[in-house]
């Protein structure tokens, strides 16, 4: 039966199951962006969580992880429908696709990787690039970063609050920058996101400079670090393996509109 929980004890010992699964659910339980959030749980006959989905609200377009763990989720997901926005960005598994379609028209937005950093490996920045930390004053020069490079990101800018975004420079202009979805200390985990380069500066490493920069600042927590990545985007995917991810989930990812 499907109800909406709030009690994060329970809810983070399901997380808990899976960590890279379920990496954006556990960061969301940090007060930062669990306002934003509602939790759709199943307790099947026990009293623990079996089965969750999460609806994010923080950014223009509403998200929707719907990553089941056991049998009980496409019955949670069928009494969902109903009560899901009209307009959503998703993350599920291939399985569940035809049960979104019944109610909702697809964007297919592809095959994704779900990726855990295994053993850091530090890339040196050998050719000084001018790398720093980056704050809510850097907001306009980022946003006209991502404006050419990754213009369909998804990137508020409250994230720069985070303190997780880094960035290189070129005289007053940022050509690179690396930063998180979801960052937590209270529960030990991080997403990776909103990573992109000027086009005119790839093929020099300088993304996984930038990247390699803000690992040593995350894993000084002891956290726990994920990215998600495009299945073809081969490129990305070595850069990340060379700092020691690997991956561990594939998943799809759409936006759905009410039919």
């Amino acid at each position: 039966m499907l109800i909406f929980s709030t009690d994060k004890q329970r809810l983070k010992r399901h997380f808990e199951k899976d960590k890279v699964l379920f990496s954006y659910h556990l960061g969301d339980l940090d007060e930062f962006y669990y306002p934003h959030c509602q939790f759709a749980v199943d307790y099947g006959d026990k009293s623990k969580i079996e089965d969750s989905i999460l609806v994010y609200t923080g950014g223009e377009v509403p998200a929707v992880l719907a990553f089941g763990f056991t049998d009980l989720f496409d019955d949670l997901l069928k009494q969902m429908l109903p009560l899901l926005p009209n307009k959503f960005f998703c993350h599920f598994k291939e399985k569940q696709r035809s049960i979104f379609l019944t109610t909702y028209k697809e964007t297919n937005l592809g095959t994704h990787h779900k990726m855990k950093l295994e053993s850091f490996q530090k890339v040196s920045n050998n050719n000084n690039f001018d790398i720093r930390r980056l704050d809510s004053t850097h907001f306009s020069l980022l946003k006209k970063l991502y404006s050419i490079a990754y213009p369909n990101n998804y990137f508020i800018e409250r994230m720069l609050e985070s303190g997780k975004y880094y960035g290189c420079f070129d005289n007053d202009k940022i050509v690179s920058v690396s930063g998180v979805h979801v960052d937590s200390l209270e529960y030990k985990i991080s997403v990776l996101g909103n990573i992109t380069t000027d086009k005119e500066y790839r093929g020099k490493g300088i993304s996984t400079i930038v990247t390699s920069r803000l690992l040593e600042n995350l894993i000084a927590d002891d956290k726990t670090v994920c990215l998600n990545v495009k299945a073809d985007n081969h490129a990305a995917i070595t850069s990340y393996t060379k700092l020691g991810f690997v991956k561990v989930h594939e998943y799809e990812e759409a936006l759905f509109e009410l039919k």
